[in-house]
């Protein structure tokens, strides 16, 4: 009796090793499929649309396709993403041209890989019924506007903020709706919208209509990065440029998405409000999809022409051929 239990218990632990064995093969198996590179995108702002391109290559599986396993992660008022970049915790970030250029001047040799909008989202909001029709005719009026922005700059370099009262800006919209006096910044595909949901009828005056007109939400990275990981950042914006070719394709999956990962009161109708405003910035009339993100160094150079007039930048220390690459393509489009 004892022998045969001695038997069974031989027995099963052939059956356990055999089953670890085919355990272990599996895992094995496992091992040699390809990792993805793990790289971390950091937001300038919460989730929303201005990111959408972004979502959607995650979403859709673009960036798995490219071979990235890609966090995003989300930002907010004054979010650290230069910080991060230089001190590699972040390898990508969102951040707007001006910025870029700004960077540089403080020696972060930033460098904006994909520019998704094309025409800049920067607008003065004022009430329908102020009377303004046009930036020049602000004189009398409280501009709510965050200090030490290029675009108030600018507009002082033309002229456009004489008698006018420049006050922080909260991110709220409810001076503007309480008080038709009141003007204040914003981005034509979010705080328009807030404006109307108050019941406010607002009128978006441009600041691209006047010459101000800086890329926004670019991809970047450092120029060490770039350096060291040509490859990743090739794979990195072509699926970055895909998904933002797919966005505007199909927005309700990636808009869940960016509802998921928004705890500011984000809703379903402000985002469908910026894909249909955002879409003719990204994609004006004229320009294929296939273009979408594409950068020109004459609209570089032009920018930091404006910005060493403003005396923001020092042309010996901020040129347009440093802040701006456009990579190769990637060998593959498919997982490493």
């Amino acid at each position: 009796m004892n022998r045969i239990l001695q038997i069974s218990f031989v027995l099963l632990l052939l059956n356990i090793a055999g089953c670890e064995s085919r355990g272990t093969k599996a895992t094995a198996t496992n091992l040699n499929t390809p990792a993805k590179d793990k790289v971390v995108l950091m937001l300038n702002w919460y989730p929303e649309a201005e990111h959408g391109g972004f979502y959607a290559a995650k979403v859709h599986g673009i960036f798995d396709r490219y071979g990235l396993d890609v966090e995003i992660r989300p930002g907010g008022p004054n979010a650290p993403v230069v910080q991060e970049l230089l001190t590699g915790r972040v390898q990508f970030g969102i951040a707007n041209a001006s910025d870029a250029l700004l960077y540089r001047q403080q020696d972060a040799k930033v460098v904006a890989l994909l520019a998704p909008i094309r025409n800049s989202p920067r607008c003065i909001l004022v009430r329908e019924d102020s009377g303004v029709t046009e930036l020049s005719g602000l004189k009398g009026m409280t501009l709510q506007a965050n200090q030490g922005r290029p675009f108030l700059d600018f507009m002082k370099s033309k002229n456009l903020l004489e008698g006018v009262q420049v006050v922080p800006y909260g991110g709220s919209v409810a001076k503007l709706v309480a008080d038709k006096n009141t003007a204040m910044q914003g981005y034509s595909f979010s705080e328009p919208f807030m404006a109307k949901q108050q019941g406010a009828s607002v009128r978006v005056l441009m600041l691209s209509d006047i010459g101000y007109n800086p890329y926004a939400s670019c991809l970047i990275c450092t120029e060490e990065y770039l350096t060291a990981n040509a490859d990743i950042v090739s794979r990195m914006t072509a699926a970055s440029q895909e998904g933002w070719q797919q966005y505007f394709k199909s927005a309700t999956e990636t808009n869940a998405e960016i509802l998921a990962n928004n705890k500011e009161g984000m809703t379903a109708e402000a985002l469908t409000f910026g894909v249909d405003t955002l879409r003719p910035l990204c994609l004006p009339e004229g320009v294929p999809a296939s273009e979408l993100g594409a950068m020109t160094p004459e609209r570089w150079e032009e920018l930091v022409r404006q910005f060493v007039e403003l005396g923001l930048v020092d042309a010996n220390k901020v040129k347009a051929s440093d802040v701006f690459k456009t990579p190769a393509p990637p060998k593959k489009t498919e997982s490493k």
